[in-house]
């Protein structure tokens, strides 16, 4: 569903052996879904930071997902797949009323 997204990744916190390489690469560009995943393999938890999802030509996409601690992630959409997959993925995932009106 969010395989041909680039994302912006906005670190506040981030625990890893490879942290120096993983906020450097974060600050440098666009990454792919597969590069985000395999920066954040076994090694490596972004504990406070925004993951902003971009269509191939750059521009932002409807699907923004915030780290608040190491257990807690909103995610911000209108897309109704996305969170009907999130829903589907967590059954205690609840939409927010303070965020737009589809946010879980």
């Amino acid at each position: 569903m969010v395989e041909g997204y680039r994302w912006r990744l906005e670190i506040d916190e981030l625990f890893s052996p490879r942290y120096r390489e993983i906020t450097e690469t974060a600050e440098s560009f666009l990454m792919s879904t597969q590069q985000l995943v395999a920066m954040f393999g076994d090694d490596a938890q972004l504990i406070d930071g925004e993951l902003t999802a971009h269509d191939a030509d750059g521009s932002t996409v409807d699907l923004t997902i915030r780290a608040l601690d190491s257990t807690w992630w909103d995610v911000e959409t209108t897309m109704q797949e996305v969170l009907d997959e999130i829903s589907r993925l967590y059954s205690d995932a609840k939409a927010l009323p303070w965020r737009s009106t589809g946010s879980l």
